[in-house]
């Protein structure tokens, strides 16, 4: 943590970004305290300022103090996607898009979310998506592929929970397809007149890592013929990843 010795900082935009530092820099959970005496800024001007942050979701509340929010990430995502996941997969990208021309996506699992990391644009106008955008898991292929995996109950039930009756169990028949066949699909659920197709991107224990996803207008968008080839890519990814750690 920064010293408690240093000159307070005086406007807001210094106390705002002395207190996301100090919570960076201390790699878990921090206390108002320890940010009151790590800055030099009054105890109640920080308990103030990390309030304004966390309704914001720039920190979240965590059970021993502070820890930095989903938001930053976010906003960092736009900028640039995680180095590891981007090399392994911009050469498939481009296969898969060579061969579809359509809207592709490369999302991680957060929360009941999906957050998009990179992002392809195809002939789609309005883009729906974008690296840095959150959509939600019950409805995209995205969110499917990655959900019959988990290994985080709480995710599923969480999800669940949200849904009726019925629709929670058509989800959980897709699930047992998506486990079965490696491929998920959204007709039209997240996005009016917009249909995805997603596969896995799984680690040796069949945990997920990612899902990468093709969606395309309905009019024109054959889902039938896009399964093998997003298969193909999830695959392609996950050996690539693969040999990133060997």
């Amino acid at each position: 943590m920064r010293s408690a010795l240093r000159d307070e900082p005086v406007s807001v935009l210094d106390r705002i970004l002395a207190i996301l530092d100090t919570v960076r820099e201390s790699h878990g959970t921090t206390t108002i305290t320890q940010l009151a005496l790590a800055t030099g800024i009054p105890k109640s001007t920080v308990s103030r300022l990390v309030g304004d942050l966390i309704r914001q979701r720039y920190l979240t509340r965590a059970e021993d103090g502070v820890v930095i929010g989903l938001r930053l990430f976010e906003l960092g995502a736009r900028a640039s996607t995680p180095r590891r996941l981007s090399i392994a997969a911009l050469p498939v990208l481009a296969e898969l898009f060579n061969a579809t021309g359509e809207h592709l996506n490369v999302a991680v699992q957060e929360g009941r979310d999906m957050l998009s990391v990179i992002s392809v644009r195809g002939r789609l106008r309005p883009v729906p998506s974008r690296a840095g955008v959150r959509v939600p898991s019950a409805t995209t292929a995205l969110g499917k592929a990655v959900l019959a995996f988990t290994s985080d109950e709480s995710i599923l039930a969480s999800v669940m929970a949200g849904l009726d009756p019925q629709r929670r169990h058509m989800l959980e028949r897709e699930l047992a397809t998506v486990r079965t066949e490696s491929v998920a699909v959204d007709r039209c659920e997240t996005f009016p007149g917009v249909v995805g197709v997603a596969s896995p991107v799984l680690s040796p224990e069949r945990l997920p890592v990612a899902a990468i996803s093709v969606a395309g207008p309905v009019t024109n968008m054959d889902a039938n013929r896009m399964m093998p080839l997003v298969r193909h890519a999830a695959l392609a990814l996950t050996h690539r990843l693969a040999l990133q750690v060997a």
